[in-house]
C-alpha cells in the first residue's frame, strides 16, 4: 500500500474517532442537563406539572438510544473484523450483500428496540413542543424547563423532519430506479417479440 493511502485512512479513522466522541459527549449532556433540570424543579411548573417529568423521561429515552447505538456499532465492528468489506474491484451486488448483512449483524430485537425508541423521542417531542409553548406563551413555568423544552422540541422535529424526508427521497428514488429498471425489460420484451 502506497505511504499515501495509509496516511489518508489513519487521518479518516481519526476523524471518525473525533466525531463518535464529539457526538456522544453531545448526546449524554443533554439528559444529564435534562436529568438535572427535571429532579431540580419537579414542582416549580404550577402552568405544566407534566414538563420536569416529561424531561426526565426524554432524557432516560436518549441514554437509552446512545446505549442501542453504542450496542449496534459494537456488533458491526465485530462483523466487519469477522468478514472483512470486499474489494471495490469486485461486484456490486456483493458489497451490496455485505453492507446488508453488517447492517443485520445486530438482532431484530436490537433494532426494533431502536426504532422503538426514536419513535417514541418524536411523539416525546411533539407532546413537549405542545405543553412547553402554552406554558412559554402564558409565563407559567420556570424559564429554564420551559424554553429548554421548547428549543430542545423545535430542532429535534426539525431534525426528525430532515431524516423523514431524506429516507422518503431515498425510496422513493429506489422505487423509480425499480420501475425503470421494469419499463425497460417490458420494452425490450416487446421489440423482440415484434421481430
Amino acid at each position: 500500500m502506497p505511504l499515501r493511502t495509509i496516511s489518508i485512512k489513519k487521518i479518516a479513522k481519526r476523524k471518525a474517532v473525533f466525531l463518535l466522541l464529539i457526538s456522544n459527549v453531545f448526546f449524554f449532556a443533554i439528559p444529564l442537563y435534562f436529568l438535572v433540570i427535571g429532579f431540580w424543579e419537579i414542582n416549580s411548573c404550577p402552568g405544566s406539572p407534566y414538563l420536569p417529568p416529561w424531561m426526565i423521561i426524554v432524557a432516560l429515552l436518549i441514554v437509552i438510544d446512545r446505549l442501542i447505538f453504542w450496542r449496534r456499532l459494537v456488533n458491526e465492528t465485530k462483523f466487519e473484523k469477522t468478514f472483512p468489506r470486499p474489494s471495490l474491484i469486485g461486484s456490486v451486488e456483493r458489497i451490496k450483500t455485505w453492507e446488508e448483512n453488517r447492517v443485520w449483524s445486530s438482532s431484530r430485537t436490537l433494532l426494533g428496540l431502536m426504532a422503538a425508541v426514536r419513535v417514541a423521542i418524536f411523539v416525546a417531542a411533539l407532546i413537549g413542543k405542545l405543553w412547553s409553548f402554552d406554558v412559554v406563551m402564558n409565563d407559567q413555568c420556570d424559564h429554564l424547563v420551559s424554553y429548554s423544552t421548547l428549543i430542545f422540541c423545535v430542532f429535534s422535529i426539525i431534525i426528525y423532519l430532515f431524516f423523514f424526508i431524506g429516507t422518503m427521497y431515498f425510496y422513493c428514488a429506489e422505487w423509480l430506479r425499480s420501475l425503470e429498471k421494469t419499463l425497460v425489460a417490458c420494452l425490450n420484451r416487446l421489440m423482440v417479440a415484434g421481430e
